[in-house]
């Protein structure tokens, strides 16, 4: 993978401030899981640490550092997660005495904090000690996906970076020239994963396609006053034993598909091109209010999904409200 796909301004910055000498002793990386934050962290700290000494982010990739920063043994470079659901205070404790040694084997420490924003408030205030008076050679790397969860304090006193999602086309090309994935795949991949390379790479696509026929069933069976057929949909759609995320996803890409239809008439807009018989049928059925209103509960509920809710009860609420509102429409 492209080390800054879709996210190489900010890989530039970093490699500028190390040829002027002005790296800051605290970054905070944010932005979606799977757009590559732990992956520049760790280019970083390598070329901080490479023994060819490149300028910018460069590394040889070859040396003794370089490979061991690549097999995660390198003594100088740890990358630090939650032992359980949140950090534990000795965790944090550790990293804090850890941070303060002069390097073992290469010019700088350098520590990644991922899923930082999963410290509780002792854990994290017990961090702002050291980030008010850093060590001069050590480095501090934030992870999150979820920037607002870390505390005010923390935040003021790192230098934030936001990461973005992938744009659609450049991650589509990706997996299509190297991740050898077929181009209708590869296009889909790319749009449901909200430009997530992670999760575009992770994804098991002939599961994705039978969710795909789960979700146009469901949304077809709205449309009719035949609560037991819902009620089997949506159990089928959203069983209890599976996290909801991606059919979500998928709900939303084909809301998506029935608002873009009123704007373009032509497939390559429409993400689901091969269902275009289905998403005009389901054009004829739902309204633009009921589709946006659709849309925006489903948005709702995905923006919500590391919530601690029940997201099934949500899910099932969203749906009868707006069946509710389509059955109005047809009685009307």
């Amino acid at each position: 993978m492209p080390p800054f796909m879709g996210n190489a301004a900010i890989g530039r910055l970093l490699a500028e401030c190390r040829r002027r000498d002005t790296l800051h002793h605290a970054y905070t990386f944010a932005g979606p899981d799977g757009v590559g934050k732990k992956r520049l962290a760790l280019q970083l700290a390598k070329s901080l640490n490479c023994a060819a000494a490149p300028a910018g982010l460069d590394a040889c990739d070859a040396c003794v550092s370089c490979r061991k920063v690549d097999s995660g043994s390198h003594p100088d470079v740890q990358v630090i997660a939650p032992e359980t659901k949140v950090f534990k205070i000795d965790q944090v404790r550790a990293l804090i005495q850890e941070i303060y040694y002069l390097p073992f084997e290469g010019r700088r420490r350098v520590f990644i904090l991922d899923d930082a924003d999963r410290m509780n408030e002792e854990a994290a205030n017990s961090l702002l000690k050291t980030l008010e008076e850093p060590p001069e050679s050590s480095s501090l790397i934030l992870i999150t996906a979820n920037l607002y969860a870390l505390l005010p304090t923390i935040r003021s006193r790192t230098q934030v970076l936001k990461f973005q999602p992938i744009p659609v086309r450049e991650l589509e090309a990706y997996l299509r020239e190297h991740a050898g994935l077929p181009a209708l795949q590869a296009a889909a991949a790319a749009r449901l994963s909200g430009g997530s390379v992670g999760l575009a790479l992770s994804l098991d696509m002939e599961a994705v396609a039978a969710m795909q026929e789960s979700a146009f069933e469901l949304l077809t069976v709205m449309a009719h006053p035949n609560d037991a057929a819902l009620f089997k949909h949506l159990a089928d759609a959203f069983p209890p034993n599976k996290s909801p995320e991606l059919m979500l996803q998928i709900l939303i890409s084909i809301l998506r598909d029935l608002v873009i239809m009123d704007f373009f008439q032509d497939r390559d807009h429409v993400m689901h091109n091969d269902r275009m018989e289905t998403l005009k049928t389901l054009r004829a059925s739902f309204s633009p209010p009921v589709v946006e209103y659709l849309l925006r509960e489903v948005e709702e509920l995905y923006r919500k999904r590391h919530l601690n809710l029940r997201l099934d009860t949500y899910i099932q609420n969203a749906i009868l409200r707006t069946r509710a509102l389509l059955l109005r429409r047809i009685e009307a």
